[in-house]
């Protein structure tokens, strides 16, 4: 049980959804939000003060207004912004083959932890020295929420591979997949994936770009940084994804934490809240989490 197995504000978060997200994270006391960061304060008001400008829906309770993944694949594409249906931009591209493949197959696949299969384009880097890769022809794509990567997809390769490793993926046979030679652990201990679809919502592009830094500087500190040529393992890697749904909550902030097993997907997120989210959420073993109302859904993954 959390700190606050009670906790109930102005966003009407019921006890039956508190006792669900407390299956993944403890909620804490308001307070605990306020812990301590060396993060510039007058920074965070500047930031603040962009944010404070756009128009958010603030009324709507956000718990149960997401779908939690049961596998999510994230291609590389090292942009920040991308075409309105972000997955059909390259024809014949890794993504395009593995979103068809996602809505001609999904309802094959109905067991698993969480509700649904997903495909997202994301800003991490591509092998600029690959000519397929340049062409979204291959890619090394990110397999959530097992911390898998499959290495060198080709496009034309799609079909015939998630019909072997989904069944795979939904079973959690970890030693299996990793038995096969195109399948790695991501080196990352975290991943928080920020909306910056611009084409879509300009808002996303406004919000996203700020986030980032503000997670940069935060993780920082506890030495969690990583960037694009930095190949220690362990740490969080902060990166853009496109349109996730909820424009009106921005600012979605989705993360996946492999030492807790676990999602959680929050919204209506601002400069603000991010030292609590990398002290409370990012850091420690155990998640605890201050503002229950900023939930759009969590999901606990079986640990392998």
């Amino acid at each position: 049980m959390g700190l606050l197995g009670l906790f109930v504000d102005s966003k009407s978060v019921s006890k039956q959804n508190i006792q669900k997200i407390e299956q993944v994270a403890d909620v804490c006391d308001a307070e605990c939000a306020e812990c301590e960061s060396a993060t510039d304060t007058a920074e965070l008001e500047k930031s603040e003060g962009v944010f404070g400008k756009l128009k958010v829906e603030q009324d709507f309770p956000l718990f149960g207004s997401g779908k939690t993944a049961k596998i999510h694949f994230v291609v590389p594409t090292s942009q920040n912004d991308w075409a309105h249906d972000a997955c059909n931009e390259k024809k014949g591209s890794v993504q395009q083959k593995v979103s068809e493949w996602i809505e001609k197959n999904q309802s094959k696949y109905p067991g698993g932890e969480g509700e649904s299969m997903k495909c997202n384009v994301s800003s991490l880097p591509i092998d600029i020295m690959d000519i397929e890769a340049m062409r979204g022809a291959k890619s090394d794509v990110l397999v959530l929420p097992h911390f898998l990567t499959i290495k060198g997809l080709k496009s034309s390769d799609v079909d015939a591979q998630l019909r072997v490793l989904v069944p795979l993926l939904i079973d959690n046979k970890r030693n299996e997949l990793l038995a096969m030679d195109n399948i790695e652990e991501a080196k990352e201990n975290s991943f928080v994936f920020l909306c910056s679809h611009r084409t879509r919502d300009k808002r996303c592009g406004i919000t996203a770009p700020i986030l980032q830094r503000t997670f940069f500087n935060e993780l920082q500190k506890h030495g969690l940084y990583r960037d694009v040529a930095d190949f220690r393992h362990g740490g969080c890697n902060v990166a853009f994804v496109n349109h996730v749904g909820g424009h009106k909550f921005v600012a979605n902030v989705i993360l996946y934490l492999k030492q807790s097993h676990s999602l959680i997907w929050l919204a209506r997120v601002t400069p603000r809240n991010v030292p609590a989210i990398v002290n409370l959420m990012v850091v420690p073993e155990n998640p605890q989490l201050p503002w229950p109302e900023k939930v759009r859904c969590v999901q606990k993954y079986t640990a392998w």
